[in-house]
């Protein structure tokens, strides 16, 4: 794995994209039921068994709502929990149980507040060290909250998080739900986007995705449909990119620097 790249542990993404993903945050994008939460649910619960520290924001759910999605496909994370590699930071309890209280260590009591909800997701980092795992779950709630402009002002402080402690983080939004200039200043500020689709095939809707924004040697990559299994995300078979080497001999001497 290149220095300063990220594992997800999901093997068959982790090879499609080079053996890992740079440093930074990725926008997880795409329409209801597609996949997106069970992607970040299963690269948090990976990593975290690969003893990276794991930081997952919810705003879509309680913490325990979280954990018991993540149930369903046999990863527990509870023991991550109790040996600091997993850490939540509750921002579903205050708004949607008032007036009762977040039993988690870390958690937010206003969505508006953009400088209090950084400083609580540092505060999460500084507990369990940096050089893992960050999601935000989920920028569409968190704009109906906050509104546009707080949106883009906590993405960009939580851009400079993950950079300042060598994070892989993973924001997800959901396509269909903002305005099209919205969704694209996100695009504009996020260092990649992984971006799933319903798509029809012989008269069926598949699930596709693809990733952007992997560096000059795999700038794109085409669309690669998934399935969603008993045991998380499972990609299909896929042939070709676009703008990447290909060959493991090109792959092996753009990362040392030679000339073919």
């Amino acid at each position: 794995m290149v220095s300063g790249t990220h594992r997800t542990e999901i093997r068959e993404f982790d090879s499609w994209v080079g053996d890992g993903m740079p440093s930074g945050n990725y926008l997880v994008l795409g329409p209801p039921k597609v996949g997106k939460t069970i992607f970040v649910n299963q690269v948090a619960y990976l990593s975290a068994s690969v003893k990276k520290p794991v930081v997952y924001i919810t705003l879509d759910g309680s913490p325990d709502s979280i954990k018991g999605r993540m149930r369903e496909f046999g990863w527990d994370v509870e023991p991550f929990e109790r040996g600091n590699l997993f850490q939540f930071v509750d921002g579903f309890t205050f708004w949607y149980s008032y007036p009762k209280a977040s039993s988690d260590e870390f958690s937010i009591e206003s969505l508006t507040n953009v400088s209090k909800l950084l400083s609580v997701i540092v505060d999460a980092q500084n507990k369990i060290g940096s050089g893992g795992i960050i999601v935000f779950y989920s920028l569409s709630t968190f704009m109906e909250h906050a509104g546009f402009q707080k949106s883009y002002s906590f993405m960009t402080g939580l851009k400079a998080i993950i950079e300042e402690k060598n994070n892989l983080g993973f924001t997800v939004l959901t396509s269909g739900m903002h305005q099209e200039r919205e969704i694209n200043a996100f695009k504009h500020i996020v260092d990649g986007i992984i971006e799933m689709q319903f798509q029809p095939k012989n008269g069926a809707m598949k699930r596709k995705m693809t990733v952007q924004g992997l560096g000059a040697r795999m700038e794109f990559l085409n669309w690669r449909e998934f399935s969603i299994t008993p045991n998380g995300i499972r990609l299909g078979k896929y042939t070709a990119r676009m703008n990447a080497y290909n060959r493991p001999e090109e792959r092996d001497a753009y990362r040392i620097g030679k000339k073919l």
